[in-house]
């Protein structure tokens, strides 16, 4: 009986485990509804990147626009990121106002940003 056992939960484990290989293997190319082909890209493209800072070095203005400067790692270029109307601030995890992240000048936070634009998307503390 235990024989029988091993028996089917090695085949079960086989047949998973080729279903879960084979389900990763996505075609290269592939047709798309007005017949042409697209190539499909594999890999992670980073859209955004975030910096925390213990002392926060930030400007505001009552209008919801300002920058943040600061630096991504120790020895990282300083950058400087765009604050928009659109960007969120967060205090333990919930929304809060933005213009509170003012009250964060000289104090710890993480900015999230876009590479590309290098708009901020969220400060967090």
């Amino acid at each position: 009986m235990k024989n029988i056992t091993r028996i089917i939960l090695l085949a079960l484990a086989l047949v998973m485990t080729a279903q879960l290989a084979y389900a990763r293997e996505l075609p290269a190319i592939a047709n798309s509804p007005d017949g042409k082909k697209l190539e499909i890209k594999r890999g992670i493209i980073e859209t955004t990147n975030a910096m925390e800072s213990a002392s926060l070095r930030i400007s505001l203005g009552s209008d919801l626009h300002g920058f943040v400067e600061g630096k991504v790692c120790d020895y990282c270029e300083t950058i400087k990121v765009i604050i928009t109307p659109e960007t969120k601030a967060y205090k333990n995890n919930i929304e809060v106002p933005l213009i509170r992240a003012k009250n964060r000048i000289g104090r710890f936070a993480t900015v999230f940003y876009e590479l590309e634009t290098k708009n901020v998307r969220a400060i967090r503390w």
